[in-house]
């Protein structure tokens, strides 16, 4: 068995060598497509695990919302049995309820020590108006207590003017997303007017600024005290909008946002649920990348087949030789499919390695998205596994193989004699 592979090897690398122009290129076809699909593989887990990261450093992993899990049914209107007029609702009689947490104070206190909880965040969100001068910019303001906030995410990590501290004695501070402010020209210490849902207007004193890397959220995005919050969305001292945990592990995320909504009675909503979309459009985005891919390897297929049809084209006195002094049908075949097997492993074992080295250059280039991107960076985020590699390699050797064959099953078929008479 060792012999017969050793000589199959041995007359299919002779082919191939007497072809060294053709078979460099077809390798270098196959080498292409390694290692653009190991780039595509770094650079779309790259753009995941970076958004990812983002989302963790800024978010709660989950987050209880401000809506009973069984909301109380209220009638709206009540009608005798015997009743045979007519009733016409023109408009809701009864109001929505104000979406609230309350009283957010013990069920703070109850998960503080709750298994699995590592840090939770009450805060209130509302909408408001940022004036400075004569520049105005609609805005999301998110009142929070600072002490609690920082241990949700990296909030204190992503600073750059002012600080969060500054935010926990100022009453009246405000920390402005570095897009937000760039768009209204303030800096650190400026006075700025804010502008409530209800209509009211608040002087206050801009104590920093923060950059997240998520465009969305650096242009429109502000943290304020949350007792200031509450007054202006005008909530209780004991009610806010939602309360965010951080958990020990992401392991457990989904069974814990189940527990804690069983445990508060309230909606719960984890990292991944709240951002499914942009996860997605992202995801979408690179599966499309990856069919782009797909066609470098079929081309290279192409290629390969391409150069073992004209080497058994020229070597058809060769094959009729082999068959003539006995060697099988079946070894022929194996020759010219270990022809095709020996180019795609060659090309995915250079395509491989020059992947690995293009992708370590393309994330130690500096590299800026632009301030209109949705995801902000400073160079371009990649990761790198064992299976991109094996996939890859795996995905280079079948198509090898496909493409070798045709070829090999026509020289398995041709007939010495007549090869011979001719």
């Amino acid at each position: 068995m060792l012999r017969k592979s050793r000589f199959i090897l041995t007359i299919a690398t002779r082919h191939l060598m007497e072809k060294r122009r053709q078979t460099i290129l077809v390798i270098a076809g196959v080498a292409v497509g390694c290692m653009v699909m190991i780039l595509t593989f770094g650079l779309a887990g790259g753009i995941i695990a970076d958004i990812q990261n983002k989302i963790i450093d800024i978010s709660p992993l989950i987050t209880i919302k401000g809506e009973k899990v069984n909301p109380k049914q209220r009638m709206l209107v009540s009608v005798p049995r015997d009743f045979d007029g007519h009733i016409e609702i023109v408009s809701r009689i009864v109001p929505d309820e104000l979406k609230q947490v309350k009283p957010y104070t013990e069920i703070v206190s109850l998960l503080d020590s709750f298994p699995g909880v590592d840090a939770v965040s009450p805060f209130v969100m509302t909408r408001g108006v940022l004036r400075y001068a004569t520049l105005t910019r609609p805005c999301i303001v998110k009142g929070v207590i600072p002490e609690r906030e920082a241990n949700i995410g990296k909030l204190a990590e992503k600073i750059t003017t002012g600080s969060l501290n500054e935010l926990s004695y100022t009453k009246n501070g405000i920390l402005l997303g570095a897009g937000l402010a760039a768009k209204i020209n303030v800096v650190y210490h400026d006075i700025v007017r804010v502008t409530g849902e209800n209509g009211e207007v608040y002087n206050l004193v801009v104590v920093g600024t923060f950059a997240s890397g998520f465009g969305a959220v650096d242009d429109n995005n502000a943290f304020v005290n949350l007792r200031l919050a509450q007054t202006i969305s005008g909530l209780s001292e004991n009610a806010v909008t939602a309360v965010g945990i951080h958990t020990v592990a992401l392991s457990h995320i989904n069974n814990l946002s189940k527990e804690i909504s069983d445990l508060t009675g309230y909606k719960t909503e984890t990292w991944e649920e709240a951002n499914a979309n942009l996860l997605s459009l992202f995801e979408r985005n690179n599966n499309i990348t990856f069919f782009l891919v797909i066609f470098v390897f079929i081309v290279a297929g192409f290629g390969i087949a391409n150069v073992l049809i004209t080497i058994v084209l020229q070597k058809r006195r060769d094959i009729a030789v082999l068959k003539s002094i006995g060697v099988s049908i079946k070894s022929v075949g194996l020759v010219f499919l270990s022809e095709g097997m020996i180019l795609g492993i060659i090309g995915a074992i250079i395509g491989n390695i020059a992947g690995h080295y293009l992708t370590i250059l393309i994330s130690s280039l500096p590299f800026s998205y632009g301030p209109s991107a949705v995801v902000r960076g400073n160079h371009i985020v990649t990761v790198q596994k064992v299976s991109y590699y094996l996939i890859t390699m795996a995905f280079a050797i079948i198509v090898s193989a496909l493409s070798a064959y045709g070829p090999a099953r026509r020289a398995a078929r041709l007939k010495p004699v007549e090869i011979l008479r001719a």
